[in-house]
């Protein structure tokens, strides 16, 4: 078992360090392709932090265990808005919150968050269900480029800093392809045995595929959101901080678990575990705006309150496990 645990670790680190590299690969190829600003706009802000939640939902969709990736989505979630942006208030001191994120993105993100668990009440998601939430992320994806509240604005994608560049050959491209398509070879390696891994620890431990998800895998695919939030923590780039998690969490609750349910439709879900999870999503959305609306930032020990309610829910986690 600590063999598997440590072999788990370091399957997580390879493939937060593949995203990131892919990430940047993919900034230079798109910039020189020319592609549109819309689908610039809609991979690089979508897939920026959210590509372990993505190879890891379809490596365990083909393997048939869609509740790894729904419990992984819903575990990262969790995550995003409770311990990841409340420890970086506890850490660094209060956030501040600007008007825009409290009238739009807030709301727009709730309302996001909880539509898997509104089409999941007749317990399953059908790949019609999948098709709405592709279909809401693509609205999403333009009303926020049309808006102009695009981290492209500020010449700016998770934290780092696109660099105009004019192609000197074609030969460039191809390699920059070759490279996209290499490190893409080693996430999606990396992420199904990651759920292989999880499904033989799920069986030892005897706990269910949908707990490894949300529990152990959920904390492995946040890394890149907790590192960018803390380097955004430090530089007090507050609205970077804010748009990349929100951002992460509908992109997350919409394109890539609607990805997942069109790859293998989920059918059965605890409706225990499914309750109390989008009882706390609901607890910590609201909680953020109750914090956040009056004052517009987030002290101290209002991010403590949150990492609490985070500790609490794995705590009733474990003992439901």
């Amino acid at each position: 078992m600590l063999l598997d645990i440590v072999w788990g670790v370091v399957l997580i680190l390879v493939i937060v360090v593949s995203s990131g590299v892919m990430i940047d690969i993919f900034e230079k190829l798109v910039r020189e392709i020319k592609t549109s600003r819309l689908v610039l706009a809609t991979v690089l802000v979508g897939f920026s932090t959210s590509l372990p939640e993505l190879f890891v939902g379809i490596a365990a969709a083909l393997r048939n265990q869609p509740q790894i990736a729904l419990g992984n989505i819903v575990g990262a979630n969790l995550a995003n808005l409770s311990w990841i942006i409340g420890g970086a208030a506890l850490v660094f001191g209060a956030i501040p919150v600007i008007g825009e994120y409290l009238r739009n993105e807030l709301w727009i993100t709730a309302g996001m968050v909880m539509m898997p668990f509104l089409l999941m009440t007749d317990g399953k998601l059908t790949r019609l269900d999948g098709l709405v939430l592709i279909f809401l992320y693509l609205l999403y994806a333009n009303n926020l480029v049309r808006r102009g509240n695009s981290p492209l604005r500020a010449l700016k994608i998770s934290g780092r800093k696109i660099i105009k560049h004019r192609v000197k050959t074609r030969m460039n491209s191809i390699v920059q392809a070759f490279k996209l398509i290499s490190w893409l070879g080693v996430l999606g390696v990396s992420a199904l045995m990651l759920v292989n891994l999880a499904v033989k620890v799920s069986g030892s431990l005897g706990v269910s595929s949908f707990w490894i998800g949300l529990i152990v895998l959920a904390i492995g695919t946040t890394l890149p959101e907790l590192v960018l939030t803390i380097v955004a923590s430090e530089k007090r780039e507050i609205s970077l901080i804010l748009g990349d998690i929100l951002g992460s969490v509908v992109i997350n609750s919409t394109l890539i678990l609607g990805i997942i349910v069109m790859i293998s439709p989920i059918g059965y879900t605890d409706p225990l575990q499914k309750g109390i999870s989008g009882l706390f999503l609901m607890t910590i959305l609201g909680l953020f705006w109750l914090f956040t609306k009056s004052k517009h930032k987030l002290d101290r020990w209002e991010g403590a309150v949150l990492v609490g309610i985070y500790a609490m829910f794995v705590g009733i986690q474990l003992m439901l496990a």
